[in-house]
């Protein structure tokens, strides 16, 4: 349907506006954007209700689960292997979607990292520390790289924006995963060459890494639970709710929880009444399935943590601790508790030796 519109020159879904076919000036590069700002306009031009919330549940759910990988990838036991790249596999993720290149680069992360694996506490730091530089420096980069990406294509058009600015920012945050690495290495040389001159010396897995990286933990978590609750609690209370909030607040309001959370089940032949619907079918399956692999994988790690000693894991505590940061940050924030924990535990087994 994508190649359709752009094929025959229809406007921009949901608009009369001419849809946008020029970006880069490379014909095959422009087409792709061009199917990629098609398919992710009506995610943020709020004609649906129910497709805004789940977009804005979806935007802290997949920023929160790429924050962590990034994380992942900086690990001094991942590094120069191929999990290391993450930019590679960000860039396959915007074109091969979430459910599919996620599973395989956990799998791949599970076959070939140290950091996969039960050890000893004394290899931790060989294995588990990120830079300090980095961890400093992440947040802002998938601030920057991310976030403000994300806010600048949700701008309305007209009002605020023309509809071609619209759609180029749209295309804009295609290759976020681009933008959030460039912004990392560039900050980080910036910082060694004004602040400090040496910023791949790398500190012990101890109380200043862990120091550090509640930083960097924290505010994922907050973004999940921020993004989260917010959707969650228009879907979920009463529209009376809101009656002296904004037209626009008021409109959101008339969703109900489960046409935002609940899709329809991926069947052969399934149809949409409208191309919006569509999306938003695809996109929260394709969030759930992604989300589902990265919170399995964060809970693994979790468990290999442990393995050591058995007293530090409870399988029904654990079961009700995702549940609980689940309803209260969503999936991915609890798979950012889950990982935070695990260093924490870590931790331990350096202070207590084993």
């Amino acid at each position: 349907m994508i190649l359709k519109l752009i094929s025959r020159s229809l406007p921009l879904p949901g608009t009369s506006d001419p849809l946008l076919r020029q970006y880069t000036g490379i014909q095959g590069l422009d087409t792709h954007l061009a199917s990629l700002v098609t398919f992710f306009a009506p995610v943020v031009d709020m004609s649906s209700s129910d497709l805004t919330l789940s977009g804005g549940f979806g935007l802290g759910q997949f920023g929160a689960g790429w924050a962590l990988l990034t994380l992942e990838s900086l690990r001094a036991g991942n590094r120069a292997r191929i999990v290391s790249y993450i930019v590679i596999f960000g860039l396959i993720l915007q074109n091969i979607t979430f459910a599919v290149t996620i599973p395989i680069y956990l799998l791949i992360h599970l076959l070939t990292s140290p950091t996969a694996s039960s050890f000893p506490g004394k290899f931790a730091s060989s294995v588990l520390v990120v830079n300090s530089t980095d961890l400093k420096i992440l947040p802002f980069s998938i601030i920057l790289g991310y976030i403000v990406p994300s806010v600048l294509m949700a701008l309305p058009a007209p009002s605020l924006v023309s509809s071609t600015v619209h759609q180029q920012f749209i295309a804009l945050w295609q290759p976020f995963p681009l933008w959030t690495a460039l912004i990392q290495w560039t900050v980080k040389a910036l910082y060694s060459l004004f602040v400090n001159g040496n910023t791949n010396q790398e500190s012990s897995f101890g109380a200043s890494y862990l120091s550090a990286a509640k930083y960097t933990y924290g505010f994922v978590l907050v973004f999940c639970m921020i993004t989260h609750l917010a959707a969650f609690a228009i879907a979920v209370l009463p529209p009376s709710t809101f009656e002296n909030s904004t037209a626009e607040l008021i409109r959101l309001s008339q969703s109900d929880m489960f046409g935002v959370y609940v899709p329809k089940p991926p069947v052969f032949g399934l149809k949409f009444p409208s191309f919006a619907e569509g999306v938003q079918n695809f996109l929260v399956w394709d969030l759930y399935v992604g989300m589902t692999a990265v919170l399995l994988w964060a809970t693994l790690l979790y468990r290999n943590a442990t393995s050591a000693n058995a007293s530090w894991l409870s399988w029904p505590t654990l079961g009700f601790k995702i549940l609980a940061w689940t309803l209260f940050s969503g999936p991915m924030g609890a798979a950012t508790i889950l990982l935070w924990e695990r260093d924490a535990i870590v931790g331990q087994k350096v202070k207590q030796g084993i």
